[in-house]
């Protein structure tokens, strides 16, 4: 759908871990009328956003744009690079807790905050990874798949009653921009799944992950049985 219109005064708060992702959306969006505040934390800028970072861009966004409507977390989509084992055998099972812990933090912090400003009609937009050949997910990357897609569902099922829809979005390991360069039917099709849950389109959808691009199946299979509801 190429409805000018289809976010027509939506307030906006695009942020999380993939900047690149976040700087896309923000500019594929504009074209649908969406007030925007794009405010990525890139892991790779050193460690993980604190809590009260997650706050502040919240806070920051509501006095912008005078409210909230929306909001799409760009990640965690991997671990810190500090925390990225060296050894072929993986983190230990405590490694890989405080490193899920570190990597949900701005999530967690962001969501919990911009819940507190949203009423009936709002929506929350997670990412994450699936394995589509040939690349494979780590053993790591696959945890935090499943970390996130949990903390989805337990959100949406909480926050149903209030009217706030939560649900998650599917991409491949390499959701590469320079695969899309000069094509804006591809960079559309790949992006839209972002706009329809943003939008009012999707005001009866919730719980639900919307795969990207290649491999559907395989991402549903892939991510722990988690299905459309």
């Amino acid at each position: 759908m190429s409805d000018p219109h289809r976010l027509a005064g939506r307030r906006i708060l695009i942020t999380g871990e993939d900047s690149l992702l976040a700087r896309r959306l923000g500019e594929h969006f504009s074209r649908f009328g969406a007030l925007l505040d794009v405010d990525p934390a890139p892991l790779d800028a050193g460690p993980p956003a604190s809590p009260e970072e997650g706050s502040r861009m919240v806070h920051e966004a509501v006095e912008s744009l005078g409210g909230l409507d929306v909001l799409i977390n760009t990640g965690p989509a991997a671990l810190p690079a500090e925390l990225v084992p060296s050894s072929p055998r993986g983190l230990s099972l405590e490694g890989m807790e405080h490193a899920l812990e570190r990597s949900m933090s701005l999530l967690v912090s962001t969501t919990e905050s911009a819940v507190r400003e949203m009423g009936p009609g709002s929506s929350i937009v997670t990412t994450v990874l699936f394995a589509s050949p040939p690349y494979l997910l780590t053993p790591e990357q696959e945890a935090l798949t499943e970390a996130v897609l949990d903390t989805t569902r337990g959100w949406a099922d909480i926050l149903s009653s209030r009217g706030i829809r939560v649900n998650a979005v599917a991409g491949g390991p390499e959701w590469a921009a320079e695969s899309l360069a000069g094509d804006d039917d591809v960079q559309e099709a790949e992006l839209d799944p972002f706009v329809y849950l943003a939008s009012r389109e999707s005001r009866c959808v919730t719980g639900s992950v919307l795969g990207v691009a290649r491999a559907y199946e395989h991402a549903l299979e892939g991510i722990g049985g988690f299905r459309n509801r």
